[in-house]
């Protein structure tokens, strides 16, 4: 008689799971299970697929689907883009992953590809991934440690990719990849896995590499999850109804263990501000989270106003230029030195000639006294010895320098926008004004000085940064401006005199302004 060889440990370290029936391969060879689980996710889930629960006496478990798990669960397995909004510890990441290796598992040739912040995170999803697999004996084996006779799928796990491979098919393969710009690149997925996504640095330019991976017609499929971080793409995508996302939102409810003392205790634990970024209720008060704002003054009640100022007006712009975007911000201030931002322009791509001719279009007949702008712009090109200043000029905008210091500028800023007992100094149209408003919105502190806000995400900056130089360079006169320019000449005096409200207002832009007297 044969002598039985002992049973081996599966990869992972699973050993506690041992095959009590024949394998699929043996009982099915019409493929009938597999293709069952490729068509019933829930099925496959709940009966295939364990997951780690460190609070469990036994650390392995069935995945017993929680009331509020299973519509996401329906929505990552049917629909093309997923966006999950959660609380923590909901165990999202391991629902993902059980729909990424029902797809590898039930369709040869297909691949998963998985990105989160750090390489050991990424890691960490190739090791569940691989936990998820090493307990389905019954469907799939570790490579190097199938039984004798064994010829259903097998896999091999390696630091950053699993590939599994089937007696006639070509491997499935996941791969993961720590963030940046460059992850994946050069790929073609069945399926993106975005864990965290909020938190992964470079957001925006690693979204844009990724999206060619599975921009087909009809084909590709993204799965991004994360808790709320305030001004990131995550946020962004999330809030637009137009992005392409079915967006879900789970709260801290979801999971049914927890109940009003467990958040009671929380709290205690966290405090009240953390526990609700953490721990959200509802998708409003997850994207209400202002605790890392970096102007969490900045409200509709106090900030937002639809009128201009009583009295004489007197009218300043301020620019911030690069190819990469123009933003333009118009301010209209009263003799009490109240500030209204009522127009904004932003727009990439704008040569010199371009940005001024836009500028001084949206300007109209208006008598805007002075164009404030960075003081790069003065910076003067090796190759010409001009500055792009000297460009503005040319095309009929003449430009002050203003303060470029960002901490003096962001103080400023907070000083400006400070509430205060007769309200704030600076308002602002939102409806005029709404890439403005939405910036002071999302834009959150610096984490290595909160003195100042962040330079990244990029695209919050440009709105931010033109109205940084004029918070920190406007000072109220006393007395009217004087001109950018020298005196006057006499023909030009002759030349305003004599010219009507549109004249009058075309030589104060080109010239600075008449003199005081």
């Amino acid at each position: 008689m044969k002598k039985e060889k002992p049973a081996r440990k599966p990869e992972g370290g699973q050993a506690d799971i041992q095959p009590k029936e024949e394998p699929l391969w043996k009982t099915h060879r019409d493929g009938d299970e597999y293709a069952r689980c490729a068509a019933d996710p829930f099925y496959y889930v709940e009966r295939y697929v364990h997951i780690e629960c460190p609070e469990a006496q036994t650390l392995l478990q069935p995945f017993r689907l929680w009331p509020a798990q299973r519509p996401a669960l329906e929505a990552m397995a049917t629909r093309r883009r997923v966006m999950v909004l959660k609380a923590r510890q909901l165990g999202m990441t391991w629902l993902a992953l059980a729909e990424a290796s029902r797809l590898l598992l039930c369709r040869p040739g297909r691949t998963v590809v998985c990105i989160s912040r750090a390489e050991n995170e990424a890691r960490e999803l190739v090791r569940r991934l691989g936990v998820i697999f090493g307990a389905m004996p019954r469907l799939i084996q570790p490579e190097r440690q199938a039984p004798e006779g064994w010829e259903g799928p097998v896999f091999r796990q390696n630091r950053m990719d699993l590939t599994i491979r089937f007696a006639d098919g070509p491997p499935s393969v996941c791969r993961a990849f720590a963030t940046s710009p460059g992850a994946a690149r050069g790929f073609t997925a069945d399926l993106i896995l975005l864990d965290e996504w909020a938190f992964q640095p470079g957001d925006r330019e690693v979204w844009a590499s990724l999206l060619p991976l599975v921009n087909r017609p009809g084909g590709g499929r993204v799965i991004g999850l994360s808790t709320i971080r305030r001004g990131s793409l995550f946020e962004r995508l999330y809030k637009d109804p137009d992005c392409g996302f079915e967006k879900l939102f789970l709260p801290w409810t979801a999971d049914p263990g927890r109940d009003a003392a467990w958040y009671k205790a929380t709290q205690a634990a966290l405090g009240e501000d953390r526990t609700c970024q953490e721990y959200p209720a509802s998708a409003e008060e997850a994207l209400s989270i202002r605790g890392g704002s970096y102007f969490p003054e900045v409200r509709r009640a106090s900030h937002h106003r639809e009128h201009p100022p009583e009295g004489p007006l007197r009218r300043v712009a301020a620019l911030d230029y690069g190819l990469d975007m123009l933003s333009v911000h118009w301010i209209a201030l009263d003799e009490r030195g109240n500030a209204w931002v009522y127009r904004e322009y932003d727009a990439p791509d704008q040569t010199i000639g371009a940005a001024a001719a836009g500028i001084l279009s949206r300007s109209g007949a208006e008598p805007v006294e002075q164009y404030l702008a960075p003081p790069d712009l003065w910076a003067r090109s090796q190759e010409s010895g001009r500055g792009r200043a000297d460009l503005f000029w040319e095309a009929g905008l003449p430009l002050v320098k203003a303060s470029n210091a960002y901490a003096d500028g962001c103080a400023a800023m907070k000083e400006w926008l400070a509430p205060g007992p007769n309200g704030p100094a600076l308002t602002i149209d939102k409806r005029a004004c709404p890439r403005l408003w939405e910036c002071l919105q999302q834009v959150q502190k610096d984490e290595a000085d909160p003195n100042v806000y962040a330079k990244t995400p990029h695209d919050l900056t440009h709105d931010l940064d033109s109205l940084r130089y004029f918070c920190v360079s406007w000072q109220p006169p006393a007395r009217p401006l004087r001109p950018a320019l020298p005196d006057w000449e006499p023909d030009l005096w002759e030349d305003y005199e004599n010219a009507d409200e549109a004249g009058r207002a075309y030589l104060y832009r080109k010239y600075g302004g008449p003199p005081a007297e």
